[in-house]
């Protein structure tokens, strides 16, 4: 192989290293607030409110994929609460077939207010904590979150209505 070959070849493997790792991870399809969900492919939302079956068919299309379970618990404070599950951790909760709240363990999901899934409490925005029943818990402008055991990391954040199982 002729030098000017040998340095083309170099030159395009070095170039190819530099696109590939420069490449940024895709952001996630969907981002939670307290208000419900924001696409992150479209200024359109998913805000509480809006009709069950759209709100499936629309995340499961975002996300790539249906709920794994859809529950009801007839006991849960001002009535029943129907939870469609993703195996990640994202939960939908609806209420007379309309969407009222979301619960997420998924660490992949952007939480507004900078707060994310298995964030350490280190890294967390400044909150007030609160010990309940639960465990210490926390809230700021309508999301609120549980640490895990020991308050290392956040363990979950919600908004909306939610039902927890007792």
């Amino acid at each position: 192989m002729s030098l000017r070959a040998t340095i083309a070849v170099c030159a395009m493997i070095i170039l190819s290293g530099c696109v590939t790792g420069s490449r940024e991870p895709a952001p996630p399809p969907i981002s939670l607030d307290a208000q419900g969900i924001q696409p992150t492919i479209s200024g359109l939302r998913i805000d509480f409110g809006r009709a069950q079956v759209g709100v499936i068919d629309t995340v499961s299309r975002l996300l790539g994929d249906g709920p794994d379970a859809i529950t009801t618990t007839a006991e849960c404070g001002p009535g029943p609460i129907t939870a469609a599950s993703w195996e990640d951790g994202l939960t939908l909760n609806f209420q007379d077939g309309a969407f009222v709240g979301w619960v997420n363990t998924d660490p992949e999901l952007a939480v507004a207010g900078g707060f994310r899934a298995g964030m350490s409490r280190l890294e967390m925005p400044p909150v007030s904590f609160q010990i309940t029943s639960r465990g210490t818990e926390f809230a700021r402008s309508d999301i609120a979150g549980l640490l895990t055991e020991g308050d290392a990391a956040i363990r979950l954040l919600w908004a909306g209505r939610v039902c927890f199982a007792r």
